[in-house]
C-alpha cells in the first residue's frame, strides 16, 4: 500500500509541473501563429542575435548571449569570467535587457612573480554589467518572408510528428518541453542564417559595465632616488558606457561599430608618469581619474570566419594617450556552425602622439597581443 501511495503521488506531482506534449503542440502553434508574416519568431530571433553577436569577443565589454563566458587578454594579463543573470519568461518573448556579474583577475603575473623569487601580486575585482538591446530590422522580400512561413510551419509538421513519438518520455523528463521550445527557435534561426533568406540585418544594443576592484596591486615607489620606499596600492575602478551597432548582410558580411566612453581610477605608475629601477618606481606618485573615448570597427566578410578590426581610443587630462590596436580576428565554429570560439591577434600601438614619452621610438611604443573568448553552455533566453 505505501509504495502504491508513492507512486500515485510521484506521478501527480510530474503531472502537475511537467507540460504534456498536447499543451506543447498548442504552445508551438501559438508562436507559430503570432510569427506569421515575420522571418522568425520572438525567440528564434534571439538566437539570430545571438550567433550574429558571438563573432566577435575580445573584450569583456562586449556582447554575448550565452549564460557564460570566459575572455582571457594575453597582452594586459588578465582573465574575466561572466555569468548571465537572465531566465526567459514567457513562451515567446523578445530580448530587452539582461545583467550579467563575474570576476576578472591578473594571472600572468603568477609566471613572472615565480621566475623573479618574488610574492605575487593580486589584482582580482568583481564585474558588473547591464545591457539593453534595441528592437531588431531586417529588410526581406515579400517572397523571403513567405518562404519563411512556409519553412516555419513545415519545422512545427516535424516537431508535432517527434513529440507525439516521445509523448512517453514526457513522463520522466522534465527539462524536455524547454529542449523542445529551445529547438523549435534554433531550426528557424539555422535555416535563416544557412540561406541568407533576408537583404540587411540591423542590430544595437547598449552596455554599462563597472569593474571593482577587492585585491589590489602592490608596489614600491621612491619621491627621489635618495627617498625611502613606500608601498603603494593601485585601485583601478572602472567604468564603460558602449553602444554598439551590427549590420549584417547577405551580400557584404558582417559589420560591427562601437563607440564607448571610459572612466578610470589611474595612477602615476600606469599612466607611465614613473621611472622604473628594477622593482622601484621613481618619480611623483598620485591618482587621478582618466576619461578616454573610443571608436572600433570589425568587419567579417560574408561566410568568412577572419575578420579585421580597427580600434583608436583617446585618454583625456594628466594621462591623455591616443593608444590603437589593428587585429586580426578568427572565429573557430562547431559541428552545427555556430561560433564556438574567438582568437584575436593584435598589434597594439601606444602613445600614439608621443605626448608621454617623446624619446621613445615606434619599437617602444608597439606590443603584439592576443585575446581569447569562449562562450559556453546555453543561450540565455
Amino acid at each position: 500500500m505505501y509504495r502504491l501511495f508513492l507512486s500515485f503521488t510521484l506521478l501527480s506531482v510530474l503531472s502537475t509541473h511537467a507540460q504534456g506534449p498536447d499543451s506543447l503542440i498548442q504552445k508551438l502553434r501559438t508562436i507559430n501563429t503570432a510569427a506569421t508574416g515575420k522571418l522568425l519568431s520572438h525567440r528564434a530571433m534571439n538566437v539570430f542575435l545571438s550567433e550574429a553577436a558571438a563573432y566577435y569577443m575580445s573584450d569583456p565589454d562586449n556582447l554575448t548571449l550565452y549564460k557564460n563566458s570566459v575572455i582571457a587578454n594575453a597582452a594586459e594579463g588578465t582573465l574575466a569570467i561572466y555569468h548571465n543573470m537572465r531566465q526567459p519568461h514567457g513562451i515567446d518573448e523578445p530580448l530587452r535587457s539582461f545583467l550579467s556579474i563575474g570576476v576578472k583577475a591578473n594571472v600572468a603575473d603568477a609566471f613572472t612573480a615565480h621566475s623573479e623569487g618574488r610574492p605575487y601580486n593580486n589584482q582580482f575585482g568583481f564585474l558588473v554589467k547591464q545591457t539593453w538591446v534595441g528592437r531588431p530590422r531586417v529588410t526581406a522580400t515579400a517572397a523571403q518572408i513567405q518562404a519563411m512561413d512556409t519553412v516555419r510551419a513545415a519545422i512545427l509538421r516535424s516537431m508535432t510528428t517527434a513529440i507525439h513519438n516521445r509523448a512517453d518520455d514526457f513522463v520522466y523528463d522534465v527539462d524536455l518541453p524547454k529542449e523542445l521550445e529551445f529547438d523549435y527557435a534554433h531550426k528557424q534561426a539555422e535555416h535563416l542564417a544557412k540561406s541568407f533568406n533576408y537583404g540587411v540585418f540591423a542590430f544595437q544594443w547598449t552596455g554599462v559595465s563597472l569593474y571593482i576592484p577587492l585585491i589590489t596591486e602592490n608596489f614600491q615607489t621612491l619621491p627621489t632616488a635618495s627617498a625611502d620606499p613606500m608601498s603603494r596600492h593601485a585601485w583601478p575602478l572602472h567604468l564603460n558606457i558602449s553602444h554598439t551597432r551590427l549590420w549584417e548582410g547577405s551580400k557584404f558580411g558582417r559589420l560591427f561599430a562601437t563607440l564607448a566612453g571610459d572612466v578610470t581610477l589611474n595612477n602615476a605608475r600606469d599612466g607611465y608618469g614613473l621611472d622604473k629601477t628594477g622593482n622601484l618606481y621613481i618619480g611623483d606618485y598620485k591618482s587621478f581619474i582618466t576619461p578616454s573615448i573610443k571608436g572600433q570597427l570589425i568587419y567579417f566578410p560574408t561566410d568568412s570566419h577572419i575578420g579585421i578590426s580597427f580600434l583608436l581610443e583617446q585618454a583625456i587630462g594628466d594621462y591623455h594617450a591616443m593608444n590603437g590596436i589593428l587585429g586580426i580576428p578568427i572565429v573557430l565554429i562547431n559541428k552545427r556552425a555556430e561560433a564556438a570560439m574567438n582568437f584575436e591577434f593584435q598589434v597594439r600601438f601606444y602613445d600614439m602622439g608621443h605626448s608621454i614619452d617623446p624619446g621613445k621610438g615606434l619599437n617602444g611604443r608597439t606590443a603584439i597581443g592576443m585575446t581569447a573568448g569562449v562562450p559556453f553552455s546555453k543561450i540565455a533566453f
